[in-house]
Parts: C-alpha cells; sequence; structure tokens
C-alpha cells in the first residue's frame, strides 16, 4: 500500500520532470542552425533544367572549381522575398557565385520575379517536384549551403541571408576556403 502511493507521488513528478526537460531542450534550440547530413560530402547528384538557359542542364558538376553558394527558394515564398536584396547585394560587392534552386514553383512566377527584383544567380535549377531539395534535407525555403571547390557541403542555413550572418558568419568561412 505504501509503495502504491510513492509510485503515485514520484511517477507523475518524473514525467513532469521530463517533459520539462524535453521543452527547455526545444525552446533553447537555434531554428536556423540544423546539422546536415551532409556537411564534408559531396552535394548529391541531380540534372535540373536550368531556368535562364533551359536548353542548358544544371547538375552537381556546376558546383564543383569554385566556392559557391547554392540557394533554394521559390518566388511564393515570403522570406525569399525579404532575402533578395541581400543576395543582390552579395553578387554586386563579392566575387562569389550564387546558384539556385527553385523549389516547387512556376517558372513564369520565378523569371517574373527575377525580372523585377534582380537575378543574382548563376543558374537556377528548376525543382518542380521537390525531389532536390528533399536530396539536400530542405524542408523550407530560403535554404542556403555553402560548397567548397570541391562541391563538397561544408555548411547550411536555415532561414533568411541576413547582414548580420554574412558578417559573422559566412563572409568569413567564403575567405577562408578561397
Amino acid at each position: 500500500m505504501k509503495q502504491a502511493r510513492i509510485i503515485l507521488i514520484v511517477l507523475p513528478a518524473l514525467i513532469f520532470l521530463t517533459v520539462l526537460f524535453f521543452l527547455w531542450r526545444g525552446l533553447s534550440l537555434k531554428p536556423e542552425v540544423r546539422p546536415s547530413a551532409l556537411l564534408g560530402k559531396p552535394a548529391p547528384a541531380f540534372h535540373l533544367t536550368n531556368l535562364l538557359k533551359p536548353n542548358t542542364a544544371f547538375t552537381e558538376q556546376n558546383l564543383k572549381g569554385q566556392v559557391t553558394l547554392l540557394n533554394v527558394w521559390a518566388s511564393w515564398c515570403y522570406a525569399c522575398e525579404m532575402e533578395h536584396p541581400m543576395l543582390m547585394q552579395i553578387k554586386k560587392t563579392y566575387d562569389i557565385p550564387i546558384y539556385a534552386i527553385v523549389y516547387k514553383d512556376d517558372p513564369k512566377d520565378v523569371l517574373k520575379f527575377l525580372a523585377e527584383m534582380g537575378n543574382p544567380y548563376s543558374m537556377i535549377g528548376n525543382d518542380a517536384q521537390g525531389e532536390v531539395s528533399m536530396d539536400l534535407g530542405v524542408y523550407g525555403t530560403p535554404e542556403t549551403f555553402v560548397l567548397n571547390k570541391e562541391g563538397q557541403i561544408v555548411y547550411r542555413h536555415v532561414g533568411m541571408i541576413t547582414q548580420e550572418l554574412w558578417e559573422k558568419e559566412l563572409l568569413p568561412m567564403l575567405q577562408i576556403l578561397k
């Protein structure tokens, strides 16, 4: 009888403390920092239509030979629209090629967006089904990857590239990799 009473008191307390621990842990994580199983590995093989030159394919081979940014975005994505001026500034100011994969978007909408906002991209792959994005581990837009000269993914950022992120993390990393 006494054991049952102790269990009725201790068990709910243990459950409460366990739930509290996981809530604390989940709330203390930075949502923009997500580990990637692809870090240190080559970009997965892909073959997409290049929206800028439809007769030319965009593949993982295009990401080799230079340090690059690979931005996964969509014209319907509000955060992508907010990020776009920063990408234009990067293109204008730095010698860093930016490649894009457009996630589940209409090519007409993408081209209209770029005509209005400017185009910071060297190539744009049309990932209409989202399969390549899924292979990269993307679960939302925008996401940006840094690839080294060998085409290996060395960094992943979930969310918009801000001026602060660019100055404190991305630019120093890119300068070291070059």
